[in-house]
């Protein structure tokens, strides 16, 4: 499998991955990721390489918006293709809109079905409200839960305390957190061990929730306050530490997150090595 991300610009070893076929007979699946901020001339240019049917290559597209109205959101160009008619007429399309508490409902039940494992009523409620509306780390909590119970068939109430995942994380009381003296190795062994637990696949939207961060924090230290909104108390708070860190911090902390993020993305290092970088260049930055 090949996956390539359509919000940066797209690698010729894209166009190459689905015209070339393999020499020893095997499939290749090449995945497009974010696939809504695709290009009008690339859906285009993809028309004339899908109609040429390969029975080697398996192209995905993933369109990642989040849904409006209940309803996936489409861009207009696609729609007009032809590709994806025929895909629309063959059923090629699936659509879901995640997880919500119903869906996460529905698995645990089928995950406690699967292991014969029994959840009082009074458990179950708290439990389904205390996992990650994410698939990966739902299955992550799921996990550390079966190892927990073991051979018992019955959960108790204490067995919830090994759920760690804060799908919540709140990157400003995180940054306000490192810049206390001391407590850096506490701060990340709870951020890396506890609120994104041993799964790495949560590298990415923490560093999506960074970067939202950091650009705050990039746009008050140079005076563009009018231009953030929020209240005042919070955004007095997070004026004073974008002023502590300046522009040269903050500017190592973007870095940082495109190193990894690129390096993840080109296949450079796994998501758990990049786990690694984000924690060595953040202990450097609030050093």
């Amino acid at each position: 499998m090949r996956t390539f991300w359509a919000d940066e610009e797209l690698p010729d070893a894209y166009w190459q991955t689905l015209t070339w076929t393999s020499l020893l007979g095997q499939c290749t699946a090449v995945v497009l990721r974010r696939a809504e901020n695709l290009k009008a001339e690339h859906w285009k240019k993809l028309h004339p390489i899908l109609s040429s049917f390969k029975a080697g290559i398996w192209p995905f597209f993933c369109l990642e918006k989040d849904w409006e109205r209940g309803k996936p959101q489409v861009p207009a160009v696609l729609q007009k293709q032809a590709f994806w008619k025929v895909a629309e007429n063959k059923g090629w399309i699936w659509r879901s809109a995640g997880l919500d508490r119903r869906a996460v409902q529905q698995r645990v039940g089928q995950w406690a079905g699967k292991q014969g494992i029994h959840i009082p009523d009074r458990l179950r409620s708290v439990l389904i409200h205390s996992l990650p509306q994410n698939a990966a780390a739902l299955d992550n909590e799921l996990k550390k839960l079966e190892l927990l119970l073991a051979e018992r068939q019955t959960m108790q109430a204490e067995d919830l305390q090994v759920l760690s995942f804060q799908p919540d994380l709140d990157i400003f009381a995180f940054l306000r957190a490192l810049q206390s003296k001391g407590q850096e190795v506490s701060i990340w062994r709870s951020l890396f061990r506890n609120q994104l637990g041993s799964n790495a696949d949560m590298v990415m939207p923490f560093l999506a929730l960074l970067l939202r961060e950091t650009r705050i924090l990039w746009q008050l230290q140079a005076g563009e306050q009018d231009k953030v909104w929020m209240p005042g108390r919070i955004k007095a708070e997070k004026a004073r530490m974008a002023t502590r860190l300046g522009p040269q911090r903050l500017s190592q902390i973007w870095t940082m997150i495109l190193e990894a993020e690129s390096g993840i993305k080109s296949g450079d290092f796994s998501q758990a090595q990049a786990q690694e970088l984000v924690v060595s260049r953040m202990m450097q930055v609030f050093g």
